[in-house]
């Protein structure tokens, strides 16, 4: 068995050849089918899908400028080479179409014409490119939701007048929280906390009432204690509060609320000359 490669202006040509019957090659014919349409298959989708992506992307959506277009597709060709999390499941979907409907094609013929196939034969791995699309203009839009909403917040806060001095939040990890104010008393939850947020924005519903209860009091200062200083929902609150916050990992509320740690301990200081941390 030989392969062959040869190319003439914008055509190349690759070649499979040896002599019948193809035991004698040491493979069966499913196989060779098989192991040369992964092979088109990879080279689909590591040299020509974000040029099809990109296309699709602009033929069946509507984006209001090219900004927003630019940067939903950055977020799409960011889904399609990740090949773990929730991407993993669309990556493994959209190889398997190419390689099985690849390996149907010589099954019928043993030519395959790339670029006519890819045109006209390419149906189900463009309704997975499409899904994906989908999916990336929706997770766009609904982080574009989150960054307004959260820019909507900040402006709140920065001009809210401040009710209390210090606030000390202690996270606990994941989405336990404690706000502590500056005597280390548990702050109670406000009945009107849900207005406050009303106030914002009513479409928009807070899960989360550490955000609500901090925006109701409304500290001068808030310092966040937590061993995950890199945490959305940290940076979040901090970006949040902007000057006002302060992130923490070594201090003696964190290491009694959140205990002890070795020489790893990082402190981010929104501002240095903070004396309780």
């Amino acid at each position: 068995m030989k392969f062959k490669f040869s190319a003439s202006g914008d055509r190349i040509v690759w070649t499979c050849s040896g002599k019948l019957p193809l035991t004698s090659w040491g493979v069966t014919p499913e196989l060779l089918r098989h192991e040369i349409s992964e092979a088109v298959a990879a080279y689909i989708m590591e040299e020509k899908e974000q040029e099809l992506a990109a296309r699709l992307l602009v033929a069946e959506f509507q984006f209001q400028d090219e900004e927003e277009l630019e940067r939903v597709l950055q977020w799409f060709l960011l889904l399609l080479e990740k090949e773990d999390g929730a991407s993993a499941e669309f990556h493994r979907r959209r190889r398997k179409e190419l390689t099985d409907s690849i390996a149907a094609c010589f099954i019928e013929s043993s030519e395959l014409n790339l670029d006519g196939w890819m045109t006209f034969r390419m149906h189900g791995y463009k309704q997975e490119l499409r899904e994906m699309a989908e999916y990336a203009v929706d997770e766009f839009m609904l982080d574009q939701q989150y960054e307004e909403f959260v820019s909507l917040l900040k402006y709140f806060v920065y001009f809210q007048e401040p009710l209390m001095p210090l606030v000390h939040v202690i996270h606990k990890g994941g989405e336990d929280f404690i706000l502590l104010d500056g005597n280390l008393k548990p702050i109670e939850k406000h009945e009107h906390d849900e207005l406050v947020m009303e106030k914002i924005d009513q479409d928009m519903q807070i899960e989360d009432m550490v955000v609500s209860t901090l925006i109701s009091v409304s500290p001068a200062k808030m310092v966040i204690h937590t061993r995950e200083p890199e945490l959305p929902v940290i940076l979040t609150l901090s970006h949040i509060f902007d000057q006002r916050a302060e992130i923490c990992c070594c201090c003696a509320e964190c290491s009694h609320f959140l205990g002890g740690m070795g020489s790893s301990i990082l402190t981010v200081s929104a501002s240095p000359d903070y004396n309780n941390c």
